[in-house]
């Protein structure tokens, strides 16, 4: 008995060491995307992606910044205001643009913006925009109408503080918004044990340093993946199945 208990003491660290890698590997922060929105999660409507281009092309016009979008399952545990900042800096991205990241297995979003963008859009603010132009949207699953709504409101906002008028004509319309395949909702601790971030880069196949990014992100994901699987049935083996046999004699 004492020696099964040191076993089963010996696989527990083993699995909190285990599972402390998955949680390591989701701090690594992608490359910047080539456009303005990184679809991670995969969750976001060809037209919605292709209005935030649109609206960022009038965005730096008007005020000289831009809005980049970064959606994600999950960040294994990470702050996501923090993650969103360190995100906003591996980007390189400007004074004035604002980066919205979206993590929706754990259901929560942060802003990260530049000096002078935070100027015009201070903190109390950024949760108000949150709050009435992205959350009950977003808590609903509507991703493309969460991202729509708070994008237009955080644009004409940064526009004003620089005395212009953000043209949203004709963006994000009722074609715009349509339902997209949505993420596994069903035990999401599980999901986000043993699935990660289904990455589509948006990009064309000869983009060489994207697919490159791709397929080590992948490669890695699978290796940690089946490691956690065999860690946790030696586990469940030696707490539960190998008592009850010694029982049995």
């Amino acid at each position: 008995m004492r020696m099964t208990r040191i076993l089963a003491f010996v696989l527990a660290l083993m699995l909190c060491a285990g599972l402390a890698v998955p949680a390591f590997a989701e701090t690594k922060y992608p490359p910047r995307p080539q456009g303005t929105v990184a679809d991670l999660a995969g969750v976001l409507g060809e037209q919605t992606i292709a209005d935030m281009e649109t609206l960022n092309t009038r965005l730096n016009t008007a005020a000289g910044g831009k809005l980049y979008i970064l959606t994600r399952h999950f960040l294994g545990g990470v702050n996501a205001s923090n993650y969103a900042k360190k995100v906003f800096d591996v980007w390189s991205l400007d004074k004035n643009d604002a980066l919205l990241l979206m993590v929706i297995g754990e259901e929560t979003s942060a802003i990260a913006l530049g000096s002078a963008a935070e100027k015009a859009v201070p903190n109390d603010t950024q949760i108000s925009l949150l709050a009435n132009h992205f959350r009950n949207a977003f808590l609903a699953r509507k991703y493309d109408e969460a991202l729509a709504d708070v994008t237009v409101q955080l644009g004409q906002t940064l526009a004003k503080a620089k005395n212009q008028t953000l043209d949203v004509t004709g963006l994000f319309g009722q074609t715009a918004i349509q339902s997209t395949p949505q993420p596994q909702t069903t035990d999401d601790w599980w999901y986000g044990m043993f699935a990660r971030d289904d990455y589509d880069a948006r990009e064309s196949d000869n983009d060489k340093f994207w697919q490159d990014w791709q397929n080590q992100w992948h490669y890695e994901e699978t290796r940690i993946n089946w490691r956690s699987v065999i860690i946790w049935g030696l586990v469940i083996y030696f707490l539960f199945f190998r008592k009850k046999r010694r029982h049995r004699r």
